[in-house]
């Protein structure tokens, strides 16, 4: 299967060897179980100008199945075979454009976090026209502190957000309000403790693993997190609601 894999994914990147704007192609390593419910390979191009038409692409990848395209993600999926196969289109300019505001003092991920550092941190290249992918991971692993404190302070301030909307929602018996800001207010969690820990977020599905693994993490941390993350059945959303505020205090007291 891995071999199967290798053939794949160098398949894609001779298709797309005759654009001329791309650099870099990536696979994001660690999600190639193929017995994942959840797998897909996940290949990254990183390129400059202009992104080629939806309709090239198609063309690109007629070797494929079900080929579809979004044009909001820039993303285009088909099936290989029983693989299934997820194409992502990245402007190298935004990631230099991140280094610059960072060198002047200033950061732009506050909104995103830094899951796009994380895979280009993590990821297996396939084909590089430049020394480019080497230069930004090297930039990346040098960020300074101000980068890291913006974020960590962003972070803070949406997760004290949620909290509150958290308790407002249980007191309402909302139950879409609740949903929307459990979500919220623990993504935006892990990513203060990320920031804190000076670390790249994973992706959602490796999520609470990485969490749990990070050296820097407030005392009965991995108790409380547990019980939030719990079923309603086992667990009142009104008691989720006193354990995120007591995970949102025990945070705050780090930062």
């Amino acid at each position: 299967m891995k071999r199967q894999i290798n053939e794949a994914v160098q398949r894609v990147a001779d298709a797309l060897g005759s654009w001329d704007g791309i650099d870099t192609i990536t696979l994001m390593e660690g999600e190639e179980d193929v017995y994942d419910p959840y797998f897909f390979l996940s290949v990254d191009v990183y390129y400059r100008g202009a992104l080629l038409d939806i309709e090239k692409r198609r063309e690109l990848f007629s070797f494929g199945n079900a080929f579809e395209s979004s044009v909001v993600n820039r993303k285009d999926r088909f099936l290989m075979g029983d693989l299934p196969v997820r194409v992502e289109y990245k402007e190298i300019e935004r990631f230099e454009e991140i280094i610059r505001a960072d060198s002047s003092g200033t950061s732009l991920v506050r909104d995103n976090g830094t899951y796009m550092f994380y895979r280009l941190q993590n990821c297996r290249i396939i084909s590089s026209k430049s020394d480019w992918i080497q230069q930004i991971r090297e930039d990346i692993a040098q960020l300074r502190d101000g980068f890291w404190e913006s974020l960590r302070d962003s972070m803070l301030s949406r997760m004290e957000h949620y909290v509150s909307d958290l308790g407002a929602a249980v007191l309402q018996n909302d139950d879409l309000f609740y949903l929307v800001s459990s979500a919220g207010f623990i993504r935006s969690l892990t990513s203060v403790l990320f920031a804190i820990n000076r670390k790249f977020e994973p992706s959602a599905r490796f999520l609470a693993e990485h969490t749990l693994k990070l050296p820097i993490l407030p005392e009965a941390f991995r108790g409380r997190f547990d019980s939030f993350l719990r079923r309603e059945n086992e667990i009142t959303r009104a008691k989720k609601s006193e354990i995120a505020e007591l995970l949102a205090r025990s945070v705050f007291n780090l930062s």
